[in-house]
């Protein structure tokens, strides 16, 4: 789009929408939606300038505690300062807040240099040299979640999985949540309850790989905002009881060609090289699609969730399943948990995929029956440790992110590791306080 045109729709949506307040946002580390809120005259009077903002988003932990040695944003180099640059393609009003738009950004160094370990600019990346190939990605995003009650209680009982009775039943806030993303401009496919008391998915329409991971992330912030409003809560946290279902998220994807044909149905050997690669780099990139120690605890056998790597027809006992036919032909990858970023989750399954265009990897064997007690396969990483260890080591991880970001996001996984490591819980006390 013409530039100076797109400002001028800017201006236009502004002033026609009486719109007084403008919040920037971009992903952080964590995949938290933060930023600023500018009113919408001074946004009018800099549309091109942005605005400043510290860069530790992009190192500190998921309750913002700063802890990073990186050149990029250490102490020791200053802590210094990134420019917010809207992404005014992105832009729209938030329907529950009338008068307030949001708009994400891509984030710059204060000499114009975009910055290449942000989030969106991984994804963008891997986007860029996917293209070279020839093929565009599409994605649908699957994200499971709990609404809570106001003492953090299961919303409702029971494994109620689509049960159109509780949606009936919670109609008020569902209603809140399909609507009102809808109006965000976030296409949704569908919203059910889930496996787990109070448990609910959200099913994102399929899109361009981008567009679906703006709106996954934008989604999420969202749903938890809605909720707060109505006095409850959302959570994505990826296991919360031990006895009750995890909450995962299941991308799904395909690629495409320049005639806008879906390449997996279109071309076999392009498909199998896919799934191969996909497959390859599950192991080393689970730490980006499981980020948190909590992440690794719905990762049972027996559970919908993975604990294997292989790939099998409409088979949800493994980490990769094969659906669809014609234009519909995807493969689902099910090893993310609700708590991913979903710029790196949806990087890490392109970049994996694309590794086997590359190197035009082998055909992998097509999994039948239950995967969970299949011992030729391999095992998925069961904590944040084991999955730290193989990211440390990955030459992909370089290879397709850059060191940069490596680092950066290795020395996040250590610190969550650390942090879980020296923290006493409840079940100690219970265990431990009288018996010893």
């Amino acid at each position: 789009m013409d530039t100076s045109y797109e400002l001028e729709q800017v201006k236009k949506i502004i002033l026609e929408r009486n719109i007084h307040s403008v919040e920037i946002g971009f992903a952080d580390i964590n995949g938290n939606i933060i930023g600023k809120r500018l009113p919408a005259r001074f946004l009018l009077e800099h549309l091109t300038a942005g605005t400043g903002l510290c860069r530790a988003p992009l190192t500190w932990d998921i309750q913002s505690e700063y802890f990073s040695t990186s050149h990029f944003a250490g102490f020791e180099y200053g802590a210094s300062d990134m420019i917010l640059k809207p992404d005014y393609s992105t832009l729209r009003e938030i329907p529950w807040r009338k008068g307030t738009a949001f708009v994400l950004a891509d984030l710059d160094t204060d000499t114009g240099q975009r910055i290449q370990v942000a989030p969106r600019q991984i994804l963008k990346n891997v986007l860029a040299r996917l293209e070279k190939t020839g093929y565009t990605a599409k994605v649908g995003s699957e994200v499971e979640f709990y609404l809570l009650d106001g003492n953090k209680k299961p919303l409702f009982g029971g494994k109620e999985t689509y049960s159109i009775g509780k949606i009936s039943q919670h109609s008020d806030i569902i209603e809140q949540i399909q609507r009102n993303l809808e109006a965000f401009q976030i296409p949704i496919e569908a919203v059910h309850t889930e496996y787990g008391p109070g448990q609910m998915e959200v099913i994102l329409e399929f899109s361009d790989a981008l567009t679906n991971a703006d709106n996954t992330v934008i989604a999420r912030n969202a749903i938890k905002e809605i909720a707060r409003k109505n006095g409850i809560y959302a959570t994505f946290m990826a296991r919360l009881w031990n006895t009750e279902s995890g909450s995962g998220y299941h991308l799904h994807q395909s690629l495409w060609t320049k005639e806008n044909k879906n390449a997996f149905a279109e071309d076999k050997t392009i498909f199998e090289r896919y799934i191969a690669g996909l497959l390859d780099g599950t192991r080393e990139f689970m730490a980006l699609c499981c980020p948190t120690v909590n992440s690794y605890k719905r990762l049972t056998d027996m559970s919908f969730a993975p604990t294997r790597v292989g790939i099998g027809y409409d088979n949800r006992t493994v980490s990769a399943r094969i659906v669809g036919h014609g234009n519909s032909m995807r493969v689902e990858q099910r090893t993310g948990a609700a708590d991913a970023n979903a710029y790196f989750l949806i990087a890490a399954a392109l970049a994996s995929g694309l590794y086997g265009l590359e190197q035009n990897l082998s055909v992998p064997n097509i999994i039948k029956g239950n995967g969970y007690f299949n011992e030729t396969l391999p095992s998925i990483p069961r904590t944040l440790k084991d999955a730290a260890v193989l990211f440390d080591q990955s030459e992909k991880a370089v290879e397709y992110f850059g060191k940069e970001f490596v680092e950066i996001f290795s020395e996040l996984i250590h610190f969550d590791i650390s942090v879980h490591e020296t923290t006493v819980t409840d079940w100690e006390r219970e265990r431990y306080l009288e018996n010893s």
